[in-house]
């Protein structure tokens, strides 16, 4: 019998496709993995695009596990091949402006990921229905239950993983090492994981009311969350009026706040609404606070976005405030059509219904946006800051360089070659310093993108506990520490303390007997630092507290500080200086001599002359 390719795929049929793909697709992502990892004389563009592929074929993988038991053939193998090649274009743009590995690139990994989801949803849900836009009914169904069974699946490969590696210890017990070098294997390890998880989606399927139940339980669980973060926000802007908002721009850290309680009222209020009241009953508390919540989400997203364009008129764009632009403007469009559905005529929230459609297509609209030229946070963030330079608003020397050569890949560097060639012999020096990496170590205590002098403590000041008397080198204190630049430098050392509780004490003692002090810091959470003069400046020596892992404060205090011989000599193997630490705690290393001890007792031991 001819089957249709209008139709979707059998149950058996869909069984091998989703098993296939998890075997095959690992296959080869084990082979583009693996062959990174021997790095093979490949050129670094092979490399990336071999991550590339990768990435695309895991996400495709997804895309044919979910829509292989419910989309048409000939739908199911185009929308596959548009995905495909979308995804493959825009993980490649992701390698241009972040292909050291950064957060920024984690940050788009996560985004294309929520794009792909909502993306195979809404054509997955309009394939069913046969028509560009489905009922709500069906968006809802379908975006939980791909939701629910996504993570059930993600738990069932994960305890898969735990049983094969629990195996692997148990025969490692008795001496076979064959499972353990199998598991660790990249051609055994991914297709068996791409089996796994195809088998834990195909079980999903075919067990319908498991879904409906843990759905339902996640449902009614978080509904009822809802009433909770509702209390707190009311709670929240009210106590603004009372307050103002400088505290909360005080914080600094306003609008991830703002925006993480926006994704919150989200999810809770979908997880109260669902499908309004028409297919259940809903509670009068529910009502109201879905409606409060909706005003609230209004209030709290112009609350973000007034917090993020202070920061953004003060310090410019950077690629985390592009993305959380891109989050309030998501939130904006969802607080203004939440609140707009409190007040709509009719039924109970019913405007949600296409306004969550009319979102979700809107959200994959922004979300290509970031992900490709259109809207790359690198390419709007350089654009920005380049023009802040060039305008004067910036000074060259407090301009963030190192954001320009290191955080946005070509975008960056292309901006760089462009500032050489500017008639601002100061802006062409810098650029020309940052081509070539000799700027030095990036400073930490900036202030958005323009770096801001820190408020620098007055070593003089510093309170010298032993030996009593004595003070600190001049050189010492007139040195500007930096805590970027060499590791093992205390805070104290860099920014003036806020209280007390940051304020250091020192010594001057000689530890190295070369006749010259050096001086050591001890901070109030009972750690030292050490330093001695080299030739032009004070240089960091690590040091390390034993038996304990911090000093005992009150010997500070009472200046109870010596240098005495070590408890061992160094060790010159050829070149090489072998150093000996005492344990910290005693262990028994003797195992033996107890029981030896115990079957000799039947014998009376032999009494030794005393000493007269």
């Amino acid at each position: 019998m001819m089957i249709s390719k209008s139709q979707p795929l059998s149950e058996r049929a869909v069984l091998f496709l989703r098993l296939g793909v998890g075997f095959f697709i690992g296959l080869i992502v084990a082979y583009l993995i693996a062959d990174e990892v021997r790095r093979s004389a490949d050129t670094l563009l092979r490399q990336d695009w071999r991550e590339v592929l990768a990435q695309t074929l895991t996400l495709v993988a997804f895309i044919l596990w979910a829509g292989a038991g419910v989309m048409r053939r000939a739908s199911l193998a185009l929308w596959t091949a548009i995905a495909a090649a979308l995804l493959c274009f825009i993980l490649w743009h992701t390698r241009i402006y972040s292909g050291d590995g950064s957060t920024s690139e984690l940050q788009s990994i996560l985004i294309l990921l929520a794009l792909t989801f909502i993306a195979n949803e809404l054509v997955s849900s309009a394939d069913q229905a046969g028509k560009p836009f489905a009922p709500y009914e069906l968006y809802f169904d379908e975006a939980w239950k791909r939701g629910v069974q996504l993570i059930l699946a993600i738990g069932f490969t994960l305890l898969f993983w735990g049983i094969l590696w629990m195996g692997a210890a148990l025969l490692g017990f008795i001496g076979f090492k064959w499972l353990e070098d199998l598991l660790k294997n990249e051609y055994f390890a991914f297709p068996i994981t791409g089996l796994a998880f195809a088998s834990a989606v195909h079980l999903g399927d075919i067990q319908p009311k498991l879904l409906a139940n843990v759905r339902g339980l996640a449902l009614g669980v978080l509904a009822w969350l809802l009433p909770v973060i509702t209390l707190i926000g009311a709670i929240f802007a009210v106590s603004l009026v009372f307050s103002g908002l400088q505290p909360l721009w005080d914080t600094k850290a306003a609008t991830a706040t703002l925006l993480s309680a926006c994704i919150g009222f989200v999810l809770l209020i979908n997880a109260a609404f669902q499908q309004g009241e028409t297919d259940r009953k809903v509670q009068v508390v529910l009502k109201w606070c879905v409606r409060l919540a909706g005003l609230l989400l209004l209030v709290f997203a112009v609350l973000a976005a007034w917090s993020l364009g202070l920061r953004i008129n003060q310090y410019g764009l950077t690629i985390d405030r592009t993305l959380a632009g891109m989050v309030v403007v998501i939130a904006l469009a969802y607080g203004l059509g939440y609140s707009a559905a409190v007040f709509w005529r009719g039924p109970w929230m019913e405007l949600l219904k296409p306004l969550n459609i009319g979102l979700a297509v809107f959200k994959c609209v922004v979300f290509i946006a970031i992900l490709t030229p259109l809207a790359s946070p690198a390419r709007l963030s350089v654009d920005n800051q380049v023009k802040r330079l060039t305008s004067g608003l910036v000074k060259p020397e407090k301009f963030d360089w190192w954001f320009l050569r290191y955080d946005t890949g070509t975008y960056g560097r292309k901006a760089i070659d462009q500032l050489i060639q500017s008639p601002d012999m100061r802006i062409a020096k810098m650029a020309a310093s940052a081509k070539a990496e000799t700027l030095g170590p990036r400073p930490r205590y900036r202030g958005g993108d323009e770096f801001q002098e820190v408020e620098r403590p007055d070593l003089s000041k510093l309170e010298v506990v032993a030996p009593k008397g004595a003070a600190l080198p001049a050189g010492f204190m007139a040195q500007k520490f930096n805590d970027e630049a060499e590791a093992f430098v205390p805070d104290c050392l860099v920014r003036k303390p806020k209280n007390t509780d940051e304020a250091c004490k020192a010594a001057v003692l000689d530890i190295d007997g070369d006749a010259q002090p050096e001086v050591l810091i001890m901070t109030k959470v009972g750690t030292v630092a050490a330093f001695k003069q080299s030739t032009n400046m004070w240089v960091a020596i690590r040091a390390e507290v034993t038996p304990s892992r911090n000093i005992e404060l009150e010997s500070v205090t009472k200046g109870e500080i010596r240098v005495v011989a070590p408890l061992f000599k160094d060790v010159m193997i050829g070149d090489s200086r072998v150093r000996f630490f005492p344990i910290d705690r005693p262990t028994n290393i003797i195992v033996d001599m107890e029981p030896v001890a115990t079957a000799k007792s039947a014998e009376p031991a032999a009494q030794a002359p005393s000493k007269p």
